[in-house]
């Protein structure tokens, strides 16, 4: 695979699949060109260097997985998903990354201002919220984590039928008043 791009582009892709591949695999970059680039020989119109440098994913001879490769196609721009690919879809990165059904985990931290009741309250909202749009009313597990004084963590592993049943589920926890962040 042959990149062609400015400096800074390089580095950002660089930086970008580095962050993605900390345990998975390690990405080395290498010039094409045998000697050393001369800055004037190379430049584009704007004024900026073109450097031509391929792109190596070295994982030590195991197979990436799925996940991860969605990412990096996606990240050098060769994700090509099925059906229509514009700014209002939600899922198509999903859709390719998942089986479904498939299990879930939805994290959401609420403001419970250290009351019992509204905590208790709130974790019940949040399982039923998650539940009846998932389907799988019987199937799940909740874990509930304290953040400090004020808020608390909800996480919820839940079955899934697609990537739009996911967003409808993350729609609802943030319309939720006590909802302040939800992953």
């Amino acid at each position: 695979m042959m990149v062609v791009a400015s400096k800074g582009t390089i580095m950002a892709v660089f930086f970008g699949l580095l962050s993605l591949t900390r345990s998975a695999a390690f990405v080395s970059l290498s010039n094409k060109v045998s000697r050393p680039l001369h800055l004037s020989e190379e430049i584009n119109d704007q004024g900026d260097p073109i450097i031509k440098s391929t792109v190596r994913i070295d994982d030590g001879s195991s197979d990436l997985t799925d996940r991860f490769k969605y990412k990096v196609n996606a990240l050098m721009g060769v994700f090509d998903p099925t059906g229509t690919d514009d700014e209002r879809q939600d899922g198509n990165i999903l859709n390719a990354m998942l089986k479904f059904p498939s299990l879930f985990t939805f994290n959401v931290v609420g403001r419970t201002n250290g009351d019992e009741v509204i905590k208790e309250k709130y974790v019940e909202q949040v399982k039923e919220k998650v539940l009846s749009i998932s389907g799988y009313e019987d199937d799940f597990q909740c874990q509930v984590t304290p953040r400090g004084k004020s808020f608390t963590r909800i996480s919820i592993q839940v079955k899934v039928d697609s990537a739009a049943v996911i967003n409808s589920i993350y729609e609802e926890l943030d319309k939720m008043e006590m909802t302040i962040m939800k992953y």
